[in-house]
């Protein structure tokens, strides 16, 4: 259900599913949560594909943000399809969690035009 990989000292983590909701949240958070047990860890959420979250999806995230900042780590999001992003936002998380158009290409959406893509804000500017 989650895939990892590491880029350029980057974890990314994606899923294989297009739900994040009650049913498999609890499946999702650990293999997410080892990775920020080590202090520093740079990591990147691609929701590509997950076109629904709940409220336990959310609550989720709200609780990486927590655990990753308790431990000087740090992650981003990317890939948000049309409907995720709409409820980030509604909900006003995209305040809070850092959003990027994509993983890698060089050129941004419309939405985000002063961004670049979520890998490269890490190899420019650091955590």
């Amino acid at each position: 259900m989650v895939l990892s990989e590491k880029i350029d000292g980057i974890e990314v983590i994606s899923f294989n599913t297009d739900r994040i909701n009650a049913l498999n949240v609890e499946s999702i958070k650990p293999h997410i949560m080892r990775l920020f047990d080590i202090p520093y860890t740079r990591a990147v959420i691609d929701l590509d594909g997950v076109n629904y979250l709940d409220s336990t999806g959310f609550a989720m995230f709200l609780h990486l943000l927590r655990v990753s900042r308790s431990n000087y780590c740090t992650f981003r999001l990317c890939s948000l399809t049309p409907h995720a992003r709409e409820l980030f936002e509604l909900l006003h998380l995209h305040t809070a969690l850092e959003i990027y158009p994509d993983r890698q290409s060089h050129t941004a959406l419309e939405i985000y035009p002063d961004r670049q893509s979520c890998l490269e804000s890490y190899l420019r500017i650091g955590p």
